[in-house]
């Protein structure tokens, strides 16, 4: 007898009676747009704490159905920001590897990522006892023309960090966040010190609303999670609603080359480990990072 195959059959089969049960159990009454029942929540966490995995973060109360949506990639050609960071007669010094270019000039240095993450770094900028927000905001809006975006920078998270201020911006679809877009800066009124993009120029709707699974089961897949990885997750910070613009498929396509596609509603699982994006119409892993 195979009992490696053997094994990994009974491994699928189990899964699926998790989360049949899962369905059974919690699935009910979660169409168009419901309310997560606390007692059913109380017995997820129970679940997850025979799985040695404590819930720290708050449940979701409730969940809306919502559509797909289409993105595209802001994308970044080298000759481009050559052009626009680097005057005529200052050529910088030019470097290449798989998938990254890079371009260095004094204190500047720029990495662009299969054409679309935008690296920047100015040592230049030294940090300052006195930050004006307005002056920082300036300054980003001003570094942003050079790159041809021109999306609203009134709101985002901001702090201070050891002589800057530290912006974080991101893209939302009628108030669901897209997960793989951000902005973030460190500036002061100097300049831009350190920047770091991956845009969206394209969000537009794609189809109807559809129902979306509800957070209780998405939590179903930590325990299965775990059995794949080397350090499992022991705590579930935070579980939230939005968009992730990936493909389901476990690794076998190269996202790196994709440019434009469908963004799927997830549920975004952060544990202590890792952050999982399950797919909230099909259940399918959609991504998987590891938490900074």
């Amino acid at each position: 007898m195979d009992w490696a195959k053997a094994k990994t059959i009974l491994i699928v089969v189990f899964t699926a009676i998790n989360i049949f049960l899962g369905y059974m159990i919690f699935g009910a009454g979660t169409g168009g747009f419901g309310y997560v029942d606390s007692e059913k929540a109380k017995q997820i966490t129970d679940y997850l704490a025979e799985k040695d995995i404590t819930v720290i973060g708050r449940i979701p109360g409730k969940k809306a159905d919502m559509p797909s949506i289409i993105v595209k990639y802001k994308l970044f050609s080298k000759e481009d920001v050559k052009g626009s960071f680097f005057p005529t007669g200052n050529v910088p010094e030019e470097s290449a590897s798989e998938n990254t270019v890079g371009l260095k000039r004094k204190n500047i240095e720029i990495r662009i990522k299969n054409n679309r993450e935008l690296y920047y770094s100015d040592s230049g900028i030294k940090p300052a006892k006195a930050i004006d927000e307005k002056a920082c905001r300036r300054n980003i809006r001003e570094f942003l023309s050079k790159l041809n975006i021109t999306d609203n920078i009134d709101t985002g998270i901001s702090e201070d960090i050891e002589g800057y201020k530290r912006f974080i911006f991101s893209q939302s679809f009628r108030g669901a966040e897209i997960y793989n877009s951000i902005m973030e800066f460190y500036v002061n009124d100097s300049g831009v010190h350190r920047a770091r993009i991956v845009w969206f120029e394209t969000i537009r709707q794609a189809g109807k609303k559809a129902e979306v699974i509800s957070p209780l089961i998405a939590l179903l897949y930590v325990p299965e999670h775990n059995k794949k990885s080397e350090l499992p997750s022991k705590e579930v910070v935070e579980i939230r609603q939005g968009y992730y613009f990936g493909t389901g498929a476990r690794g076998q396509v190269d996202v790196s080359e994709v440019v434009e596609g469908t963004a799927f509603p997830v549920w975004k699982i952060e544990t202590d480990r890792d952050i999982i994006y399950i797919n909230a119409y099909n259940e399918k892993v959609e991504g998987i990072e590891k938490r900074q």
